[in-house]
């Protein structure tokens, strides 16, 4: 009977409309031999076992699946399924009465995201999750949280149907940064001033200024000149394209009040996950990856198949810690990410430090696990000899980080030779020291918010925002 519901799903995954500009169609009601509402709603308050002992008929239960189906604008075109759901104490007795159609008590609507992974696979987001999990437990009973800071991580629920396709919840009043930042302006400016609006800076299709970016870029990849093409990157993409995400944060929250909250929040969640996507090396950290919520300010990582950094093997390699853009530190305010940010990474530093063993012992299994193929490999003995030994780096990387050691070595600069290299004896001793949780914190934000580093990135990252 199950099974329904399931083949429902992936059928809703594998279809694609035939015209490729369809936004939205309508699917059959639902006829399955069991009750949508029977089902347990696929989202994280449901697939956690609770802490305070609260009962499951406390979680909201779906009535009925709308039958308008969204179509996503991304690549993979993704479906977002929409749910009425009712009290779980009133379910049970609208089934008892035979009036589950009835819409008397809907308290409002569970959104799912059906996807489908081309090249990633979904099963790694769902033991990502299950990290976080972990991780916002270690945050809620440390002392240190709950003296200084709010450390949390948003999660979501992700059920795998198969490793490249599953359900998602979706995380409800979000908005992708880059979306958010398009939207952003700065009243003070001239109306006529090119440098007033976001969506200058956001539009990845502006030929200017992808060529802007390329062309400082091939100044180091094909002349090998690090700092020449530092200069041309600010000179002609930061200097044209300043940061204005400051401005979203005044326009989204005017009460004096919310607005402080607000940009609170996104400095204490963007300090957080960067923390965490250290520690586990979590890469591909373009704009699209991370929303907005819109209702809190709070800052949400999604998609984490580029873990454990693999973005490192990119043709493009992933070589800042986190992404901590000049947009993301003009919302932060004037000190940028020496005041609220810093403390707060180093608050959420000491926590997972402090943890070791704990995360290890999460994380072992994690990556051991035979079934999940980190690096998409066809199955052979020498493939799963490559797989032991990854996994065993992977660990050692975790562990040296845990300790200390800022171990996130540029791969660049062992295929491009720079004709301007200065000689540091010193970094190469960086890299094998262990350092106290303020000396990391301060190189992990050095490295995130160098020039040096942004010019390297992929284009699509836009490393100017």
């Amino acid at each position: 009977r199950c099974s329904h519901m399931f083949v429902a799903a992936l059928f809703l995954y594998r279809y694609v409309p035939r015209e490729k500009d369809v936004r939205e169609f309508t699917t059959k009601v639902w006829t399955g031999e069991v009750e949508i509402g029977d089902f347990v709603p696929p989202v994280q308050a449901a697939l956690s076992s609770p802490q305070d002992g609260r009962s499951t008929d406390l979680l909201p239960r779906m009535r009925t699946l709308q039958r308008k189906i969204q179509v996503m604008h991304s690549k993979a075109r993704p479906k977002r399924i929409k749910f009425l759901v009712v009290p779980g104490s009133k379910f049970r007795y609208l089934k008892r009465k035979n009036n589950s159609s009835s819409d008397q008590y809907d308290v409002g609507e569970l959104h799912f995201l059906v996807k489908q992974e081309a090249k990633g696979d979904l099963r790694k987001d769902a033991r990502v999750q299950n990290l976080n999990v972990v991780i916002n437990r270690l945050f809620a009973s440390s002392a240190t949280n709950a003296r200084d800071h709010r450390l949390h991580l948003t999660t979501f629920a992700v059920t795998c149907l198969s490793e490249d396709c599953g359900i998602l919840e979706w995380v409800p009043n979000t908005d992708s940064m880059r979306n958010s930042l398009s939207k952003s302006y700065n009243p003070l400016a001239s109306p006529y001033c090119l440098r007033r609006r976001g969506k200058r800076s956001a539009d990845f299709t502006d030929p200017d200024l992808r060529q802007s970016f390329e062309k400082s870029q091939n100044i180091f990849i094909k002349g090998g000149d690090l700092s020449k093409a530092t200069e041309s990157f600010e000179k002609l993409c930061l200097s044209n394209y300043p940061p204005v995400f400051y401005w979203w944060f005044v326009q989204q929250f005017p009460d004096p009040y919310s607005w402080y909250e607000a940009r609170s929040r996104y400095t204490l969640s963007v300090a957080v996950w960067s923390a965490v996507g250290h520690i586990i090396g979590l890469g591909d950290r373009h704009s699209e990856n991370l929303l907005m919520d819109t209702a809190t300010g709070a800052c949400v990582h999604v998609d984490f198949d580029c873990i454990f950094d693999k973005g490192l093997s990119l043709p493009r390699p992933e070589v800042v810690p986190f992404r901590l853009t000049p947009n993301m530190l003009d919302a932060m305010g004037p000190v940028g990410a020496d005041g609220m940010f810093a403390s707060s990474l180093k608050s959420a530093m000491s926590i997972l430090r402090d943890n070791m063993d704990i995360l290890l012992s999460v994380l072992e299994p994690f990556l051991n696990d035979p079934i999940i193929d980190w690096r998409r490999i066809k199955s052979s003995q020498r493939a799963i000899n490559k797989d032991c030994s990854e996994a065993k780096r992977s660990i050692k990387v975790i562990e040296e980080r845990l300790l200390g050691v800022y171990n996130l070595r540029n791969p660049n600069y062992k295929k491009v030779q720079r004709i301007d290299k200065i000689e540091d004896d010193g970094e190469d001793m960086m890299h094998m020291l262990p350092l106290s949780v303020e000396g990391q914190v301060q190189k992990m934000i050095t490295e995130a918010v160098s020039h040096e580093n942004l010019v390297q990135l992929y284009v699509g990252w836009m490393p100017w925002i």
